[in-house]
């Protein structure tokens, strides 16, 4: 485990280093590359690890084979990471538009040969030597260089992630606010739906106010993204409908059930979509390991997990967002 946090760390610093000389001397200016603000790229510390993977499993294979594998992979992660920037931040990180056989700007023919090239000599130069200098750093060092920079990705990750999908001015988002509750309304009218208030959920929070929570802010996620909004905001409203004290009562393996319980419940109450009963079914992902179908199921699932661990941390509570109560 800590070499692999350090090998992430030390992989996004290099990457970074790397693009910043190339772009840099490309536009004749000093050019931050990546999404985030700080000197690492996410993607070059999961290139890195994946390589040291494939290199691991097929270091002795058929050079063809090898030149194939590496191609594709390396590849496949320029245009996922590139996809991500673009779907989610709105943020085209690189435009190949300009160069021949590119699919959407995200890849082409000549990078994806150039970075075939860079794993095939990352396999027979950069790798051998860099496991063996590996086993040398001492714990100590690779504990706070891999931790410490995480530790500000992470922070930076979130800082970016925040202020993209919750920054709104406060005028704006009174207004979001205004709109979510009348798109709720329709649920909190229901005495079904109301009667989770009685239920305690996490710490002092009951379950109506979960899902409340839940709702708003995969609202405006889904806002931002363009999203089915409707769908978002039905399945986060009755992805907890349920009525036990899962803490003390209920079946067992609470986490893999209850989404089925919830999603049983939801449809004696309101008919469902084939989107909406993904977003209920699969809420507890990747507990329930079957992932969501749609990028909306994605988003609640996401927000569900955040919202859960931040009710048991109090600086995030007090920080996150700007009101408590939805």
């Amino acid at each position: 485990m800590l070499d692999l946090v350090f090998s992430f760390s030390l992989f996004s610093v290099l990457g970074w280093i790397i693009e910043v000389l190339y772009r840099s001397s490309v536009n004749r200016r000093f050019v931050n590359p990546g999404l985030l603000k700080g000197p690492y790229l996410i993607l070059y510390g999961t290139g890195g690890i994946v390589l040291c993977g494939l290199v691991s499993l097929f270091g002795h294979v058929n050079i063809i084979f090898k030149v194939l594998i590496y191609a594709v992979v390396t590849t496949g992660l320029e245009f996922f990471s590139g996809m991500v920037a673009l779907r989610l931040f709105n943020k085209k990180l690189w435009d190949y538009s300009d160069n021949r056989f590119n699919y959407k700007g995200l890849i082409c023919l000549k990078f994806s040969i150039y970075w075939t090239i860079m794993a095939l000599l990352f396999d027979h130069y950069v790798f051998p030597f860099y496991r063996d200098i590996l086993h040398n750093i001492p714990d100590t060092t690779k504990f706070i260089f891999g931790f410490g920079v995480l530790l500000c990705m992470l922070v930076d990750l979130y800082k970016m992630v925040h202020d993209h999908f919750f920054g709104y001015p406060s005028e704006e988002y009174k207004l979001l606010k205004k709109e979510f509750l009348e798109r709720a309304s329709n649920y909190l009218t229901n005495p079904a739906i109301c009667k989770l208030k009685d239920s305690l959920h996490h710490r002092d929070k009951n379950r109506l106010e979960h899902v409340m929570e839940v709702a708003f802010y995969s609202f405006l996620i889904a806002k931002k993204m363009c999203l089915d909004i409707d769908a978002v905001v039905k399945g986060a409203m009755l992805h907890d409908l349920f009525y036990y004290d899962w803490l003390r009562e209920g079946p067992r393996l609470h986490g893999l059930r209850h989404p089925r319980i919830s999603l049983e419940n939801a449809r004696k109450l309101y008919p469902l979509s084939k989107k909406e009963e993904d977003i209920i079914k699969k809420h507890m992902w990747p507990l329930t390991i079957i992932p969501p179908c749609y990028l909306e199921s994605f988003v609640v699932a996401l927000v569900d997990s955040f919202c859960s661990f931040r009710d048991y941390i109090p600086c995030l509570r007090r920080h996150l967002f700007r009101d408590e109560n939805i």
